[in-house]
């Protein structure tokens, strides 16, 4: 039996690197960057194994910034499908564990429209593919005017009593709170299955997500006390905390010096450097481990972070040429 499971387990690494193998290399990059027009970002992809599919039916030559990046998104979604039906336990998982990352940013966005008092220029980029699989009603929120109806549309999904009960009287409601408490949401959720992987399984994934959440509460933190000089309480309510996670190893509500973080470098020295700082960490943890682990769940794990990392960047490359940003800016944007 256990030599079956590691028969399995070494099939599963073996289709996940040979997907690895068709990613964006430094010379597809470059090229990309010196684009003009999104166009012609959609006509190199189309010509790239890894997205030929997606791109094979779609107009590339009048192609929409909008259209192709939720194309882009579908195929992120396509490859976790595939990632599922290699790994039937935890490639589902973390198939499902990313459709609810979608779902929320949707929720989040939305909701900063709804603040502005505008929703008309809301516009839902969750991909096609993916609505079949979603109880949320995406195909209403065009049409959405009120909490109320946001909470319509969440109905009998988890994220309908956390929206509830975080509406006031007045019909106020905190953004950050709200998407706080839904991420936890999730990540408890993910972390109550790493929790049933054996043990040397689980606390390598463990490790590296803990320290990607400490990061992300760094962000959160220093963004809150450098630009909104938020008090303790509010901190305290954006950042996550869940599960058996514990959020003590750095105290970030006395600190916001950056150099005093054992975990970062000196030369960090602003947010945004500190955001690029937690993607370059799951660039190179999955890197290292997709080529290197021998346990098909940090395997998969892996791809799903460099696959996400590679989207981004196309994505970044896209707005940048849609907006005429220079090439040097476009390149400091990438993940490499």
């Amino acid at each position: 039996m256990i030599n079956c499971l590691y028969f399995v387990s070494n099939v599963i690494i073996v289709k996940i690197r040979a997907r690895y193998a068709k990613r964006l290399t430094q010379i597809d990059y470059d090229n990309l960057v010196t684009c003009k027009k999104v166009s012609e970002v959609a006509s190199y992809l189309k010509n790239k194994q890894a997205y030929r599919e997606s791109l094979l039916n779609v107009d590339d030559k009048n192609i929409r910034r909008s259209f192709l990046e939720s194309v882009l998104n579908q195929n992120f979604f396509e490859d976790l499908a595939v990632l599922a039906k290699y790994d039937l336990t935890f490639g589902r998982e973390i198939f499902r564990y990313i459709l609810k990352k979608f779902e929320i940013r949707q929720i989040s966005r939305f909701l900063i429209f709804l603040k502005s008092g505008d929703v008309s220029k809301f516009e839902c980029s969750f991909p096609k593919f993916l609505k079949s699989k979603s109880k949320i009603k995406f195909d209403n929120f065009n049409k959405a005017k009120s909490y109320n109806d946001l909470l319509n549309f969440v109905y009998k999904t988890e994220y309908y009593d956390i929206l509830k009960s975080n509406i006031n009287k007045n019909l106020d409601f905190d953004i950050n709170k709200i998407e706080t408490e839904l991420y936890n949401n999730i990540f408890s959720m993910f972390f109550d299955v790493i929790n049933k992987l054996n043990s040397k399984i689980r606390e390598k994934i463990k490790k590296f997500l803990y320290s990607c959440v400490d990061v992300s509460n760094a962000i959160r933190i220093t963004r809150a006390k450098k630009f909104y000089n938020s008090d303790d309480n509010f901190i305290s309510d954006i950042t996550f905390n869940f599960g058996d996670y514990k959020f003590s190893k750095y105290d970030f509500l006395k600190n916001s010096n950056f150099s005093n973080f054992s975990l970062f470098g000196d030369n960090i020295n602003s947010v945004r450097e500190l955001e690029k700082f937690l993607k370059v960490m799951r660039f190179n943890w999955s890197k290292k481990n997709i080529r290197y682990s021998i346990i098909s769940e940090v395997v998969g794990f892996s791809y799903v972070f460099l696959k996400e990392i590679e989207i981004s960047n196309v994505i970044n490359i896209i707005e940048g040429v849609r907006y005429g940003i220079s090439k040097e800016k476009i390149r400091q944007l990438l993940i490499l």
